[in-house]
């Protein structure tokens, strides 16, 4: 009889996986798993009869509707599922929150079910493309009533119970043009006043929530710009524009309010020069968006945003017009490049001395002034390549090739290095370490070069020598102890040899 039984477990484990087909958003899930679970009853049920023998049908019966059911809901049960997601976006690209603890969710799926590790950070537009927005995860979403993270750019949301939530946003501006953060639900008159409770759209004829076109917005000065517009405001209350706002035109087409704007190549181009007149600026897709650009271009012309304040990420030239940090130059107004400029540089001393100047660091961390160190391809398109070291926030030069920028207040930036090689521009410092290596896992997942399944393990990785990191005790300057570093940068070492990234081991001195 046992024998018998062990024979109808395997057929229907054979049998499920033509019913329990990979499912991997949460919309699919629900529906998934308890399908795959009756379905697989039935068909456990079945070959339990057929296989069990004569005399045993009814218990042979059960047990393959156990075993079926068992397998069936197991075999459906994903790598990535809906105990551990902020949600998921449906093909119309609205937002289903699951309403889980925030200590528990990791990720979220999109809108062709796949998996994104951490919170939205953009959104999608009318092409259906993904848009990714500046600014942390807190900056980008909020969480709303009774748990729910919802993104910044959502106009409304799905609740756990599947009930849309209308019009809700992370704060509204008051009559004084002040923010006041906190989930409500509302919108804005043509004045700029905010109505409470009353959501910005409509239900077309299927049901489906449409939201209305909104009639201005309010700027970083926290003014009201009449007009109609497309766009949200993250927790901060900074508006991000999605589309094209109604706005003074300047000769070229674009606003005369603008700081300036990125061309095709992710190149900087001035904007007007009076600083209190300035809104915001074009991308390198001509979109307007609020506020100076805080973040970089990668070498796949992708946005990478930077933490740390706006106030930092740029600088003012001599005539008054604002420059990205992260510009290696810049076209001025009459369309010459000006290359090489900087906030900033630091002395022999390693005291950084601010001021807009042009120069470049020799291997040794000197700096040479009026020399830009960099070249001209034989398109005569400027090129300047990587550095040969970086000043560390203690101001002690660490040598090695390096990509990167000093923000406005001489803090390094370290981005993906322009070389090939694997590693190259890998920093020495242990947190701009951890940060490149978030960068590459990031960038290489994008890329196709690590799967979903390598990208998690090794964000998780990552995360846990960072969280061991933070633990460790610091003297008064904030530094690690020697065996401290030692330890951390052995499994920093580990992770990027998994990870297939060439490390430090010749050169780096403890």
């Amino acid at each position: 009889m046992r024998k018998h039984l062990l024979f109808a477990g395997i057929a229907v484990v054979t049998m499920i996986p033509s019913i329990a087909s990979a499912q991997q958003s949460c919309e699919r899930q629900r529906s998934a798993r308890v399908g795959a679970t009756v379905g697989g009853a039935v068909v456990g049920g079945v070959a339990g009869n057929v296989i069990a023998g004569r005399g045993d049908k009814t218990l042979g019966t059960v047990i393959g509707a156990v075993v079926g059911a068992v397998v069936g809901n197991q075999v459906t049960r994903p790598d990535a599922d809906c105990s551990r997601a902020f949600g998921y976006y449906d093909q119309n690209n609205r937002w289903h929150s699951t309403g889980i603890d925030r200590s528990q969710a990791t990720g979220y799926f999109d809108r062709d079910g796949d998996w994104v590790s951490g919170a939205p950070n953009g959104y999608y537009n009318s092409s259906n493309r993904w848009v990714q927005n500046p600014g942390s995860q807190d900056e980008n979403g909020y969480y709303g009533t009774d748990g729910h993270w919802v993104p910044a750019s959502a106009d409304g949301y799905y609740d756990r119970d599947d009930r849309w939530i209308a019009g809700s946003t992370a704060g509204y501006y008051d009559d004084r043009g002040r923010w006041n953060i906190g989930n409500t639900t509302g919108h804005y008159n043509d004045d700029g006043r905010w109505m409470p409770g009353m959501a910005n759209g409509h239900t077309d004829a299927n049901g489906n929530w449409i939201s209305d076109q909104k009639s201005g917005h309010y700027g970083s000065d926290g003014r009201w710009n009449a007009g109609s517009a497309a766009g949200y405001y993250d927790t901060r209350g900074r508006w991000v524009s999605t589309g094209p706002n109604q706005g003074p035109p300047s000769q070229s087409g674009r606003r005369s309010d603008a700081y300036g704007y990125y061309d095709n190549q992710g190149r900087w181009h001035v904007g007007t020069s009076d600083r209190n007149m300035a809104r915001g600026y074009y991308d390198r897709n001509d979109q307007w968006v609020e506020g100076t650009p805080n973040g970089y271009y990668d070498n796949q012309g992708r946005w990478i945003a930077a933490r740390g304040e706006a106030a930092a990420a740029g600088y003012y030239d001599q005539q008054g017009h604002w420059i990205p940090a992260s510009a290696e130059g810049y076209y001025n107004r009459d369309g010459q490049w000006i290359a090489g400029t900087t906030s900033g540089h630091y002395d022999s001393r390693g005291r950084w001395i601010a001021g807009l100047t042009t120069g470049h660091y020799d291997v040794r961390g000197k700096w040479i002034a009026g020399d830009p160190g960099g070249y001209r391809n034989s398109a005569g398109i400027w090129m300047s390549g990587d550095q040969p070291g970086y000043y560390d926030s203690r101001g002690h030069w660490q040598a090695g090739t390096v990509s990167g920028y000093y923000d406005g207040q001489g803090r390094w930036i370290t981005r993906p290095s322009m070389g090939n090689e694997p590693g190259t521009g890998m920093p020495h410092e242990i947190r701009a370490r951890e940060a490149w290596i978030e960068n590459y896992i990031r960038t290489s997942n994008r890329e196709g070069t690590l799967n979903r399944v390598e990208t998690n393990r090794a964000l998780r990785d990552l995360n846990n020598i960072r969280r061991s990191e933070r633990m460790m005790r610091r003297d008064r300057d904030g530094q690690l102890s020697i065996r401290n570093e030692a330890a951390i940068n052995v499994r920093l070492d580990r992770l990027s040899g998994q990870l297939r990234v060439t490390t430090f081991e010749d050169d780096r001195r403890y």
